[in-house]
């Protein structure tokens, strides 16, 4: 019987000050996971705090094992 993992990833970003190197962070974080075997069933976001504009990223990912 196949058995199903389930992981979380959570990525903060501050401002939009970086935003070129905050996709390029994300970009790895998928590239990383994927080559791993994991797949990416769902994202979320957050703002944590909006004064400061700072929010969080979070990736749902999904791993079958046989």
């Amino acid at each position: 019987m196949a058995k199903t993992e389930n992981d979380l990833d959570k990525y903060y970003a501050v401002r939009n000050s970086n935003t070129s190197r905050q996709e390029k962070e994300i970009e790895e974080i998928i590239k990383k996971r994927n080559l791993l075997g994991w797949k990416l069933v769902s994202t979320s976001t957050a703002i944590v705090d909006t004064s400061n504009h700072f929010s969080n990223l979070y990736l749902f990912w999904e791993k079958k094992h046989e």
